[in-house]
């Protein structure tokens, strides 16, 4: 049974990766505004209602998912894993809200160039990191303000605005590790190359030999 499930999922997978390829390709080669779900549907031999059962919209299918915040269940626990170094589990909770984006390389690439080419697209996928740094910085701020002994800045500035800059900063590794992942030579993961991105990132903000 459990061979049985298995294979359901890689199938439901496929399928999805199928019609999300299919809906890059075809807007890559003909324009965002001439591409329709019927066509995507035609180009991936898959019914409307099966496109639906993956992707709520067009949009959904050529951007891939917007990112949206764990629930709050699985964010608690991520920052109970953490509670001496809240950045890090920020950073985690950022690795599984980006988890379900996968690791195609070229599919990634060829939507980047459509969302920066599409003005609507590009506000939508904003949107969603804005949404997303919202959530995380309230569900930690909550977290701050229940253990102030988990606290770094206290004394200097409250808890929301030492959440908020938590989780900027968290997002801003996120960003720059995703980079150096897109340039890389894909031996490593997004998560090996998180804790020396992080290294670096306080070596510029702290340098150990600072110039006076």
């Amino acid at each position: 049974m459990q061979e049985k499930g298995g294979l359901r999922e890689r199938k439901r997978l496929a399928t999805r990766q199928l019609i999300e390829t299919t809906a890059v390709e075809l807007v890559g080669a003909r324009g965002y505004d001439a591409v329709t779900v019927d066509m995507i549907c035609a180009a991936s031999n898959v019914s409307s209602r099966t496109f639906f059962n993956y992707f709520p919209s067009k949009d959904a299918a050529v951007i891939g998912d917007v990112l949206v915040a764990p629930d709050d269940d699985t964010v608690n626990r991520l920052l109970d894993e953490y509670p001496a170094d809240p950045l890090r589990a920020v950073i985690h909770i950022f690795e599984t809200a980006v988890h379900g984006l996968g690791d195609d390389f070229d599919l990634l690439s060829r939507r980047r160039q459509i969302i920066k080419g599409n003005p609507e697209l590009l506000q939508r996928h904003l949107r969603g990191l804005h949404e997303l740094e919202e959530s995380l910085t309230r569900l930690v701020a909550q977290r701050l303000l229940a253990n102030p002994e988990q606290r770094h800045l206290a004394g200097r500035v409250d808890a929301e605005e030492e959440a908020s800059a938590t989780v900027m900063t968290a997002g801003a590794a996120m960003r720059y590790v995703f980079r150096r992942w897109q340039n890389s030579d894909k031996n490593q993961t997004r998560a090996e190359l998180l804790t020396p991105a992080l290294e670096l990132m306080a070596e510029i903000i702290r340098p150990a030999n600072p110039q006076k």
